[in-house]
């Protein structure tokens, strides 16, 4: 894996292309890329991939390129490639509509399988877009998953006590706000107390400000801490 690559680590946390944070006892590293690695488990996690959402969306008058999920691929590929993780974990609404695959160009379909089949475990995490993954896809299909006190799932669950600690997707968070003299606005990771929200993943993936009345119970502003990703940089502010 990357990570065992100290001059390849270094150089990334120097030019801030990664920046590591400590939650629910663990380190992990924030990827600009939007997508967050758990050393300690060789695990790499990867949320709102939205494949099919420019299918969808032209299926329904919207004239935009269809070609939203081939980009997604590729830039997931080349953070595979970097980490080379035991297992990649997709944290929910990894297709946009559950008649997704179905429109899934073939070359795509198998670029696909072949990212599944490169890595040891393949999880997906089931979300509110897609309750259920196309059985033309290995990999294993969970509501959820607890490892240690952290809990992994699609959408917050506060009634889950075993877990002290949650990371989840769902909101596709972005934030507005300046460094230094400069204002600086776009997807990020937020991190509260309990939740680690990540980034929408998904080339054409909206998203929700982090003052939003939606999000203030998860991640309260006065103990938040934003990571944002700019200009291939993430940035904490």
């Amino acid at each position: 894996m990357a990570v065992n690559n100290n001059e390849w680590l270094n150089h990334k946390l120097q030019q801030a292309h990664i920046v590591a944070i400590r939650f629910g006892g663990n380190v992990w590293l924030l990827d600009a890329r939007g997508i967050a690695y758990l050393p300690h488990r060789d695990l790499l996690i990867v949320s709102d991939l939205h494949f099919e959402k420019g299918s969808y969306l032209g299926h329904h008058g919207n004239p935009i390129p269809h070609l939203d999920t081939r980009a997604t691929l590729a830039r997931l590929a080349a953070i595979i490639e970097d980490y080379h993780p035991a297992t990649v974990m997709c944290l929910g609404d990894s297709f946009h509509d559950a008649q997704g695959i179905g429109r899934m160009l073939p070359e795509d379909l198998a670029t696909l399988n072949g990212l599944i089949s490169g890595v040891g475990c393949w999880q997906w995490v089931l979300g509110n877009h897609d309750p259920h993954i196309p059985e033309q896809l290995a990999g294993e299909r969970l509501h959820r998953l607890k490892l240690d006190a952290i809990g992994f799932c699609h959408e917050p669950e506060p009634d889950w006590p075993e877990c002290e600690y949650q990371v989840i997707g769902h909101f596709h968070p972005k934030v507005s706000c300046r460094v230094g003299r400069y204002p600086v606005k776009g997807r990020c990771f937020v991190m509260g107390e309990k939740y680690l929200v990540m980034p929408a993943f998904g080339q054409y993936t909206g998203g929700l400000w982090v003052d939003d009345k939606a999000m203030q119970p998860l991640v309260p502003k006065a103990t938040r801490r934003c990571y944002v990703l700019q200009d291939e940089r993430i940035f904490a502010v």
